[in-house]
């Protein structure tokens, strides 16, 4: 693979891949460090693909956001269908954190893409999943922007929970409905990959429709029983027509009914049961998808 010069170069060289994507129960290897971040990348349809790749040690924030920033402008990943969402051009002029809200002043190339939503998404996306973030503010040129083109989003208050692939372009309904990311299987040049997807669900429905609904887009053939929530501790019971003839679950399968439930508010981890019996094969901390290695 050839190596972009410069900061993107030391940065890759910091990295390590494989090459395969797993989304199954293999783990990272042992006796190497490990600092696992997201990264958004698009595909050829222009879905936003988040992927896990191990930056090995913790820097400073400053550093870590300018870290994730340029290995998103890169084309590192274009051997597996990914396409970088942000402007070569993009620069971070500077980073400041105050009051859990990050805010990240660039140059005038976030104008360039025209897709703004995708930019807007991507950045909210990996840069408020820090622990001392709630909230992203974006500059330009030392200024507040309140809306980029191409976008009707505002830029005064973005959250996690705008999630990815939100086909939402207006924001009437950001507080009437439940944000929720759906989570399916999607083949790109070989290579398998676990995309969300954000739709907004009736908060005043009951909790035993909110997840059918949800998991309906994960597998029409899903077949919900009963849910309840304790103690953050969400419990489908399901039909038993999904199961294989190992009577397990598809191991793909349950993590996208996990993944996607567990975007429900207050939702802990997920147990799965049927006809009274846990078929969970392994703890939500186990699941790691979209890992690329070199």
């Amino acid at each position: 693979m050839k190596r972009r010069i410069g900061v993107i170069s030391i940065l890759i060289i910091c990295l390590t891949f494989v090459s395969y994507i797993y989304l199954k129960d293999e783990s990272i290897e042992e006796n190497q460090d490990v600092y696992l971040k997201t990264v958004v990348f698009k595909d050829s349809d222009n879905d936003l693909i988040p992927i896990t790749v191990n930056f090995h040690s913790e820097v400073e924030l400053e550093q870590d956001v300018r870290n994730r920033i340029e290995l998103m402008k890169s084309d590192e990943f274009l051997n597996y269908g990914l396409y970088p969402v942000l402007s070569h051009d993009l620069q971070v002029e500077s980073v400041d954190l105050k009051d859990k809200v990050l805010t990240i002043n660039f140059n005038d190339q976030l104008y360039a893409n025209k897709n703004a939503m995708d930019i807007i998404e991507t950045l909210t996306y990996t840069m408020t999943d820090y622990e001392d973030v709630d909230e992203l503010k974006l500059q330009i040129n030392g200024k507040n922007v309140s809306y980029l083109p191409n976008s009707t989003i505002p830029l005064s208050s973005l959250h996690h929970d705008l999630g990815l692939n939100n086909f939402e372009e207006t924001s009437s309904l950001l507080h009437e409905t439940i944000p929720v990311m759906v989570y399916n299987q999607k083949t790109i040049d070989q290579f398998s990959y676990y995309v969300p997807t954000t739709f907004r669900i009736d908060e005043n429905e009951s909790l035993k429709s909110q997840v059918q609904t949800i998991l309906s887009y994960v597998q029409s053939k899903i077949h919900l029983l009963d849910a309840q929530m304790k103690d953050g501790i969400l419990t489908i019971d399901l039909d038993s027509n999904i199961l294989l003839d190992n009577e397990r679950i598809d191991q793909s399968l349950e993590d996208l009914i996990v993944l996607s439930l567990s975007s429900l508010k207050n939702v802990k981890d997920v147990e799965i049961k049927i006809n009274g019996e846990d078929v969970r094969s392994k703890q939500s901390s186990q699941i790691e998808y979209n890992y690329i290695k070199i």
